[in-house]
């Protein structure tokens, strides 16, 4: 029998916020025309692989899932890619979901601001050298591309 504590941890459990989020966007894809294929963790940067409506170009997707209003961890990629899209996706158990859809690009900009904010911070605290730190994108950058789905292929 599971005691209600371990049943409030595993409804909130990374694997499943993850999961979530997932397939919530490729839901969102496929009501806009998009074919889908799911990697179904098989890829180390690729969640979803892609084809658009329209012209029938190939991309990629990498889906940042959460249930909290938190920062999404998020590393920038040794390499760039042409194709390769983020969507952040808050998939909280009571209310809607959200999704916030940016390009490779923005996010390495959103890291780079928050890196820079860590280091302010860190100074304005009295101290010298680089901050331990986790690579993020914070909420209220995520926020200027809610629904921007049309940044994605047509």
């Amino acid at each position: 029998m599971v005691k209600s504590g371990q049943a409030k941890k595993r409804l909130h459990s990374g694997h499943h916020t993850q999961w979530a989020a997932q397939f919530a966007v490729a839901s969102e894809l496929c009501k806009r025309g998009y074919d889908v294929s799911l990697t179904m963790g098989n890829h180390p940067i690729i969640d979803l692989m892609v084809i658009s409506p329209k012209k029938h170009i190939n991309f990629i997707i990498d889906v940042k899932g959460l249930h909290k209003p938190n920062p999404w961890l998020v590393r920038k990629k040794k390499k760039t890619h042409d194709n390769l899209f983020y969507v952040f996706a808050y998939v909280p158990k009571d209310e809607q979901n959200l999704f916030f859809i940016l390009t490779e690009s923005q996010v390495n900009m959103g890291i780079r601001e928050d890196w820079k904010q860590a280091i302010a911070n860190r100074k304005a605290r009295g101290f010298g050298g680089e901050p331990v730190y986790l690579q993020a994108i914070k909420w209220k950058f995520a926020e200027r591309y809610k629904d921007a789905w049309k940044s994605l292929p047509q």
